[in-house]
């Protein structure tokens, strides 16, 4: 069926089935059922052929750590294995442990009351294009992205600086985007997602 015909059937212009075959654009549910009766199949088949190339199925790992800085070098431990098993290129893995360091010690300092031994949860996601990184806690509100960044004027010769505003500086600098939610049932929940600088697989 040529594009033409299949637009007409449908109730569009030729120019938007092609665009939809390009995944340029995607259609309503109610367009997409009207195109699945036009070819005679199922729209479920369309949805899954669509789901399979625009997002490749993901390795996604979880692990849950007691609120301690002793933890830390197991946070690095994790993630490293992760991504290495993923063959993401390790100055991406370089950049993603220093962004997790200074998030998980934002949680551990800040997230609960300092005694009582809560948890938090580090949970990767992996796919051909980017590492997503989602820390969720159920301490007390605390968003980094609301600290004042750190002008770099205000470091101090001896390297110390004034406020804790570099490390979200050095998140947000290593990263390619830091997101932050938060809800009374669910908590804090802070994503950092790095996006793989060159395709996996060359061991650099």
């Amino acid at each position: 069926m040529s594009l033409r015909n299949l637009a007409k059937k449908v109730g569009v212009s030729a120019s938007f089935i092609s665009q939809v075959e390009q995944n340029k654009c995607q259609p309503s549910l109610d367009t997409l059922q009207r195109i699945s009766e036009a070819l005679d199949v199922a729209t479920s088949y369309l949805l899954e052929s669509e789901s399979n190339e625009m997002f490749p199925p993901k390795e996604v790992v979880e692990i849950r750590l007691p609120n301690q800085l002793k933890y830390l070098s197991t946070v690095a431990d994790f993630l490293k294995s992760v991504c290495q098993n993923q063959e993401v290129p390790s100055k991406d893995i370089e950049n993603i442990l220093l962004a997790v360091d200074e998030a998980s010690t934002n949680v551990i300092k800040y997230a609960y009351q300092v005694g009582p031994i809560n948890y938090f949860k580090v949970r990767v996601s992996v796919d051909r294009e980017l590492v997503q990184i989602d820390l969720l806690d159920q301490g007390k509100r605390f968003n980094p992205l609301e600290i004042p960044l750190l002008d770099m004027k205000d470091i101090t010769e001896d390297g110390k600086e004034k406020n804790i505003g570099l490390g979200v500086y050095f998140m947000k600098k290593v990263m390619d985007d830091i997101r932050y939610h938060y809800s009374p049932n669910e908590g804090n929940h802070l994503i950092l997602i790095k996006r793989i600088s060159q395709s996996k697989g060359n061991g650099q």
